[in-house]
C-alpha cells in the first residue's frame, strides 16, 4: 500500500479562527453550525484571506474537510428563499484532431435554456437561467468565496443576468486531449427548493450530450462530449476537476493497455507517491518501449483512501494487476 504524500502543518497558525472553532467541532465541543457562522462572518467581511490560510494550513485532512464542507454551506446556505442557487454544468470534451482545429466558446443560449426548461430540469414556476458560454477551469478557480456569497444574496433582483464578466476562448485542439468547461447558471431559491430536478438532468444527459455535440461538432475533429449534473458554483471547480482527471488518466490508460496487448506482452501498472500526487506508471512486462506515467493530484480535503479506490477500479475495468513502488528509507 502507498501512504498519504500531502504534508499538513502541525504547527498551523494559532490565531487563525476557522482552524481552531473546526478542531472544536470535531472534538463534539461546538456545533458546525458555530463553524459556518464564523465563516460567514468572514466572508461578509471580504477576509478571504483568513479562509484561505485555514484551507491551505489545516493540521490534517479531517479538519481540512470540515471547513472545506462548513464554507460551501456557508455560500450555499439552505431553507432561505429568494437567494440566488449560482450553479455550474461541468463539461469534460474529449477531443481529437490530427491538425490544428478550433471549437466553438459557446452554445446557442436560447437553445439550451429551451433544453432546460422542456425536459424539467428547470422546475416549474422558478426564475432560471443558464448561459451558454463554456468557461475556462482558471476562470472559475479565480473567483473568491467573498464573491460567490455576495452574488448569492444580491443576485435576487437581477432579473437573471450573471455578475460575472467573463471571456470564454476558443478551445485548441491537436492530437488527443481531455478538455473542461463550465455553463454557469442560476436559480431563485423559493419555499426551500432551489428550482433544479437533478434527476431529470440525470434522465437527459445523453440528450444534452448530443445537443453539446451537434453544436460544437467540427469536420475532422472525434468529440466526445461529457456534461456532469449541476453543483454548486463554490464547488464546480473541484468536482469537475476531479472528473476531468479521472477521464483524461482514464483514456491515457486505455491507449497504452491496447498498444502494449496489440503487441502480445502484459502491461501492468505500479502505483507510487511524487510531491502531493498518486503516480500511476503503466508499462510492459516484456519491454520498456511501453510507459506512461500519471500523476493524480490530490486536494487537502479529499479523501485518500477514496481516491486510491478510484484509480484502483480504473485499473480493474481494463482488467489491468498492479503493485505498489517499494519504500525506500
Amino acid at each position: 500500500m502507498i501512504s498519504d504524500p500531502r504534508q499538513y502543518t502541525i504547527d498551523y497558525p494559532q490565531s487563525n479562527t476557522i482552524i481552531q472553532k473546526a478542531i472544536q467541532v470535531l472534538s463534539g465541543n461546538i456545533s458546525h453550525q458555530e463553524l459556518e457562522q464564523i465563516i460567514t462572518d468572514g466572508l461578509k467581511r471580504n477576509n478571504d484571506a483568513l479562509i484561505n490560510v485555514a484551507i491551505n494550513l489545516s493540521p490534517n485532512y479531517e479538519i481540512c474537510k470540515t471547513i472545506w464542507q462548513a464554507l460551501n454551506n456557508s455560500i450555499n446556505p439552505n431553507g432561505i428563499d429568494g437567494l440566488a442557487n449560482i450553479f455550474a454544468v461541468p463539461v469534460i470534451l474529449v477531443a481529437g484532431s490530427k491538425t490544428q482545429t478550433q471549437l466553438a466558446k459557446e452554445l446557442n443560449v436560447e437553445k439550451l435554456n429551451h433544453f432546460f426548461t422542456t425536459t424539467k430540469i428547470f422546475k416549474d414556476g422558478f426564475d432560471c437561467f443558464i448561459s451558454g458560454k463554456l468557461l475556462e477551469p482558471q476562470l472559475i478557480a479565480k473567483l473568491k468565496p467573498s464573491q460567490l456569497y455576495y452574488w448569492s444574496y444580491n443576485l435576487q433582483k437581477s432579473k437573471l443576468w450573471l455578475p460575472i464578466e467573463m471571456i470564454p476562448n476558443n478551445i485548441q485542439v491537436l492530437n488527443e486531449g481531455v478538455f473542461l468547461r463550465f455553463l454557469v447558471g442560476v436559480t431563485v431559491k423559493t419555499e426551500g427548493d432551489i428550482g433544479l430536478d437533478l434527476n431529470a438532468f440525470k434522465s437527459n444527459s445523453m440528450q444534452l450530450m448530443q445537443q453539446i455535440l451537434n453544436e460544437l461538432k467540427v469536420d475532422g475533429v472525434t468529440l466526445f462530449p461529457i456534461p456532469i449534473e449541476p453543483v454548486a458554483l463554490s464547488e464546480a471547480f473541484i468536482i469537475g476537476n476531479q472528473y476531468r482527471q479521472e477521464i483524461a488518466i482514464q483514456v491515457a490508460f486505455s491507449n497504452i493497455v491496447r498498444k502494449i496487448r496489440q503487441k502480445g506482452q502484459t502491461p501492468f501498472a505500479i502505483l507510487g507517491t511524487q510531491n502531493e500526487a498518486i503516480k500511476i506508471k503503466i508499462m510492459s512486462k516484456e519491454s520498456a518501449d511501453f510507459i506512461e506515467e500519471s500523476l493524480w493530484h490530490l486536494n487537502k480535503f479529499d479523501d485518500f483512501t477514496e481516491q486510491v479506490n478510484k484509480i484502483t477500479n480504473l485499473l480493474k475495468d481494463i482488467d489491468l494487476k498492479w503493485e505498489y513502488e517499494p519504500k525506500f528509507n
